[in-house]
C-alpha cells in the first residue's frame, strides 16, 4: 500500500510527499491486470508483497480499468483483532450482507443474494493478509469461492496467511503475484518520471531506479523530492541515500513494527553490512536466533531477500538500510563504530580482507587498519572489490598529513574501491589487456596456461572465472560462458558477495548471451539487476549497460534510437571502457549503414578501423563495400576467414551472412540458400539469432528470392492459431506430453498440430521449424516458451 506517503516521517529535504490522484494514476501497472482476472477459471489471485509495493493501488486500478467497482467489496482485514474475511467491508454494493457472524453464514447470503444482473463475478478484496492468525482462514476462503461461481477473491498482504488445509504449497488454483512483480523496471520507472514531469537524463533516472530497486513507495518519495529541486537531481538522489529517503520511521514502525523492540534493534544495527547471516547477525547483535529471524524476513519479503535456496546469506533493501544505518549513526554514533569494528574482524576471519578494511576504517579504527594492511595489503589489492553502498562513506578522522600509515591504509582501500574493470592481479591484467583489444584467442592461450583455482580466496576465484566468462562470449562459445557466469554467481552467494564486481560481471556476461540469443526479455532482467546491484560504482558496467541497450533495439530495428546511444558513449568517452574497447564505434558504422548515411559511415570507419582487429575489420570494410556497390565482388575479401580458427563464431555467421546476400545479388541462389544454411548451422548449438536480426534489412530479400525449394516456406499456408502455440514451445526442449501440459491439449493433438507444421514449412526437424518460422516472421522474435534445463533457463 502507498498511502502513507503524505505522512511526515516520509518528509525528503524538507517537503512531503503528496498524495494526490495524479500520483496514484501514475503508478498503474497495466502488464500486471491480466494476473489479477484470474484466467482458467480460478476463483483466487494472490497478490504478496512488500510495504509499500503498490498492492492496494494496483487493485484498485484494475477494478476501475474493467469497469468492476460496483460490484466490488473491499475488506479491511487489520480493521478487526480477529481478521475475519466476513467483517464489516470498508465498501461494498447495497446488497452485499452487511456482516454475517460466521463464514457459513456468509456462504449462504451470497448464494442467496448476489444479483444476477451483476454484469460478471462479484470481486471481494480482502486486504491485510498478514494480520490472520488461524490457520481456518485460507480453507473457509477456498470453500466459498468453490461454493459461488461468481464469486472472485483477491487476497493483498504482506505475507500469505498460515495454511490450514491439508494442500500442499504450490498445488492450489490460486494465481499469484509476488513483490518483484510489482516493483517497477527501470523502463517503468522513466515512463513514471516523465509522467510526473521530470525530464532527467537518462544516468539520472538509471540510479533513481537503481536507488529505489523499482519499490513503488520509494518511488514516490524520490520523484517528489525530484519535482521540489529538478535542478539539483544528483544532490537529491545522493541525499536519498544518506538518509534512506527519510524512511527511518516507516521501516521501524510499519516494516518491522510486528516485532519486539529489541528484535527491531538486532535488524538495525545488522544493518552495518550489506549481506548477512546468520554467523555474522550472531556476531553483530549476540543473538543465537538470526537464521529463524532471517527466515522470517525473508517470508514477509521485506528486510531481507535470501540470496538462492542454497545459499545462508540474505541481502537488504537498499533504501531500507540506508534509512536504518543513518538512524543508526545519528542515535547511537559509538555503537555503530563499535559494530564496524566487529564486522571487520568477521571478515578478517573468514577470508575477505578487503571487506574488513573498509570496516575499519568505517569503524575509526586506526591500529586496526594499519594491521590490515600490513597483514593482507597484496591480497586486498589483487582482490575483486564489493560495491559497498554505505550511508555514509569511510572518510578521514584525522588529518592524513599526520599520519602516513593510516594515510597508506586509505590509499589502498581506494585503490580497491575505484571501480577498475580491469582485475588488479599481476597475472590477470595482460590477460584483461588482450579481451580489451579483442583478441580472445590470445587471453583463452593464457587462461589455459593458468587454469587452477585451488587454493584462491573467493574473491580470486571468481575473478578467474570472470575471466573465463569474458573470453568465452567474446569468441561465441555462449553455453560455457553461462556455465561460467553461473559458477561466478554459486561462489558470491555462497560466501555472501552480491554486489561485488564480479557478481556485475556476472550478471553482464549472462545479459549478453541474452541479447545474442534474442531473449529481450531475459536481457533486460539482468541489465535491471546489474543496475540495482552496481548502481553507479563501475564506468565499465555503467559503459557495458548503454551499449548492450544499443544492441536490443538494433534487434527491434530500431536504428535511430540505438545509433544514438553508440554516439553518445563515444561522446562521452565511455566507449574506450567496453571489452573489446571498439566495439561502440563498428557498431555505429554498421547502424550509420542501415539508417542510409553512407558518407558519415565511411568518414568514421577511415578514422577507427586502425583500432579494430583484422578480422573485424575485413567484415566491416565488406558490408561498407556491399551498401556502396551491391555488385561488389567481396567474396575474395572474404573466404579466407572461413577456415581461421581465430574468428568467433559471431563473425563465422556473419561474414557468411555478407557471402549469401552478395550471391543472391548476382543471381547465385543456390550458393547463397548453401551460405544461409552453412550460418544456420554453425549458430545453432549455441542458440545465436543476434546476427539474423540485426541484418534482417540485408537478409530480406536474400530469403525471399532464394529456391522455394531451399528454405522458403510455402506462402500460402501459415500455421493456425493452434499451430503458432504449439510452435512457441518447439525450441524450449519440451516433450509432446510437456507441451499438451501446458497448452491444455491432448498429446495427439499436439503430435498433428507438430505434424502440421512440418508440412507447411517444409522441415523435418523441430530446430529447422523454429529457424524457419523465426526467419520469416511466422512467429514474434520474442515469443519463446521457457526451456526446461537449468542452461536453457539461464
Amino acid at each position: 500500500m502507498v498511502g502513507y506517503v503524505s505522512s511526515p516521517s516520509t518528509a525528503v529535504a524538507g517537503q512531503a510527499a503528496p498524495a494526490d490522484a495524479s500520483q496514484s494514476r501514475h503508478l498503474r501497472r497495466t502488464r500486471l491486470h491480466a494476473a489479477l482476472a484470474a484466467p482458467g477459471g480460478r476463483s483466487i489471485t494472490t497478490v504478496y508483497a512488500p510495504a509499500g509495493a503498490g498492492k492496494t493501488d494496483l487493485v484498485v486500478d484494475w477494478l476501475k480499468a474493467v469497469g468492476a467497482e460496483p460490484r466490488a467489496v473491499l475488506v479491511d482485514l487489520t480493521a478487526c483483532a480477529t481478521a475475519r474475511w466476513w467483517q464489516k467491508p470498508l465498501r461494498s454494493p447495497s446488497w452485499w450482507p452487511s456482516w454475517p457472524g460466521n463464514a457459513a453464514e456468509l456462504g449462504r447470503a451470497l448464494h442467496a443474494g448476489i444479483p444476477e444482473q451483476t454484469g460478471g463475478s462479484v470481486i471481494v478484496v480482502l486486504d491485510g493478509t498478514e494480520a490472520v492468525v488461524g490457520t481456518d482462514f485460507l480453507t473457509e476462503v477456498r470453500q466459498l469461492a468453490a461454493g459461488e461461481d461468481r464469486l472472485h477473491v483477491v487476497l493483498l498482504g504482506r505475507h500469505a496467511p498460515p495454511d490450514g488445509s491439508t494442500q500442499p504449497p504450490g498445488c492450489s488454483a490460486d494465481s499469484a503475484l509476488r513483490g518483484p512483480d510489482l516493483a517497477f523496471t527501470a523502463a517503468e520507472t522513466a515512463t513514471l518520471c516523465v509522467q510526473r514531469g521530470l525530464d532527467l537524463p537518462a544516468a539520472v533516472s538509471r540510479r533513481l531506479y537503481a536507488i529505489t530497486d523499482g519499490w513503488v513507495a520509494g518511488l514516490v518519495v524520490a520523484t517528489a523530492a525530484l519535482r521540489g529541486q529538478p535542478h539539483k537531481a544528483e544532490a537529491v538522489l545522493q541525499q536519498l541515500l544518506r538518509t534512506g529517503a527519510g524512511l527511518s520511521e516507516y521501516v521501524m514502525r510499519d516494516v518491522l513494527g510486528r516485532y519486539p523492540a529489541d528484535l527491531r534493534r538486532a535488524v538495525r544495527d545488522a544493518g552495518v553490512v550489506e549481506s548477512i547471516c546468520p554467523e555474522l547477525f550472531a556476531t553483530l547483535t549476540g543473538r543465537t536466533d538470526g537464521a529463524a529471524v532471517l527466515t522470517d524476513l525473508s517470508r514477509d519479503g521485506m528486510f531481507a531477500t535470501r540470496l538462492d535456496d542454497r545459499s545462508a546469506w540474505y541481502c537488504h533493501h537498499r533504501l531500507w538500510r540506508a534509512a536504518l544505518y543513518a538512524t543508526l549513526s545519528e542515535d547511537d554514533p559509538a555503537r555503530a563504530r563499535q559494530l564496524h569494528a566487529t564486522a571487520a574482524g568477521w571478515y578478517i576471519g573468514h577470508g575477505q580482507p578487503a571487506e574488513g578494511l573498509r570496516h575499519a576504517l568505517a569503524a575509526a579504527d586506526r591500529s586496526a587498519a594499519i594491521r590490515i594492511v600490513q597483514e593482507h595489503g597484496e591480497q586486498i589489492r589483487q582482490a575483486s572489490p564489493q560495491a559497498a553502498v554505505t550511508a555514509t562513506a569511510p572518510g578521514p578522522w584525522s588529518p592524513l598529513a599526520d599520519d602516513a600509515p593510516l594515510a597508506h591504509a586509505f590509499a589502498v582501500h581506494r585503490s580497491v574501491s575505484d571501480g577498475a574493470a580491469a582485475p588488479p592481479s599481476a597475472v590477470a591484467q595482460p590477460i584483461w589487456r588482450a579481451l580489451c583489444q579483442g583478441d580472445h584467442a590470445a587471453a583463452q592461450a593464457a587462461l589455459a596456461a593458468d587454469a587452477s583455482v585451488v587454493g584462491r580466496s573467493p574473491l580470486q576465484r571468481s575473478t578467474r572465472l570472470r575471466l573465463h566468462a569474458v573470453a568465452a562470449r567474446m569468441s561465441g562459445r555462449l553455453n560455457e560462458a553461462v556455465r561460467h557466469a553461473d559458477a561466478i554467481g554459486e561462489t558470491v552467494r555462497a560466501n555472501g558477495l552480491v554486489g561485488s564486481h564480479d557478481d556485475g560481471w556476472a550478471r553482464l556476461i549472462l545479459a549478453e548471451v541474452a541479447v545474442q540469443r534474442g531473449t529481450s526479455d531475459a536481457a533486460v532482467r539482468h541489465l535491471d539487476a546489474l543496475a540495482v546491484q552496481l548502481w553507479q560504482s563501475v564506468p565499465a558496467l555503467v559503459a557495458a549497460q548503454q551499449f548492450q541497450a544499443a544492441l536490443l533495439c538494433q534487434q527491434r530495428h530500431d536504428d535511430a534510437a540505438a545509433l544514438h546511444a553508440v554516439e553518445q558513449l563515444i561522446v562521452d568517452g565511455d566507449d574506450t571502457l567496453l571489452v573489446p574497447r571498439w566495439a561502440a564505434r563498428v557498431l555505429r558504422v554498421e547502424l550509420l549503414i542501415a539508417t542510409g548515411r553512407l558518407h558519415d559511415a565511411d568518414q568514421h570507419w577511415r578514422a577507427d578501423a586502425a583500432a579494430v582487429p583484422a578480422s573485424t575489420a575485413t567484415i566491416t570494410t565488406a558490408r561498407l563495400l556491399l551498401a556502396r556497390q551491391p555488385q561488389a565482388g567481396i567474396d575474395p575479401l572474404l573466404r579466407p576467414l572461413l577456415d581461421d580458427p581465430h574468428v568467433s563464431l559471431f563473425h563465422q555467421v556473419e561474414l557468411r551472412l555478407l557471402m549469401a546476400h552478395q550471391a543472391n545479388i548476382t543471381g547465385d541462389t543456390q550458393h547463397a540458400a548453401h551460405l544461409l544454411r552453412q550460418a544456420t548451422a554453425l549458430a545453432d548449438p549455441e542458440r545465436l539469432q543476434h546476427p539474423f536480426r540485426a541484418n534482417r534489412h540485408m537478409l530480406g530479400p536474400t530469403r525471399n528470392q532464394l529456391t522455394p525449394t531451399a528454405i522458403t516456406p510455402p506462402a500460402a499456408s501459415p500455421l493456425s492459431p493452434g499451430e503458432a502455440a504449439v510452435m512457441r514451445h518447439l525450441a524450449g526442449h519440451r516433450t509432446t506430453r510437456e507441451i499438451a501440459h501446458a497448452l491444455h491439449l491432448s498429446p495427439n493433438t499436439v503430435k498433428t498440430h507438430i505434424a502440421s507444421i512440418y508440412r507447411k514449412l517444409a522441415v523435418h526437424t523441430r530446430r529447422d521449424a523454429w529457424h524457419a518460422a523465426i526467419a520469416f516472421g511466422i512467429l514474434p522474435t520474442d515469443d519463446v516458451a521457457p526451456a526446461r534445463s537449468r542452461e536453457l533457463r539461464s
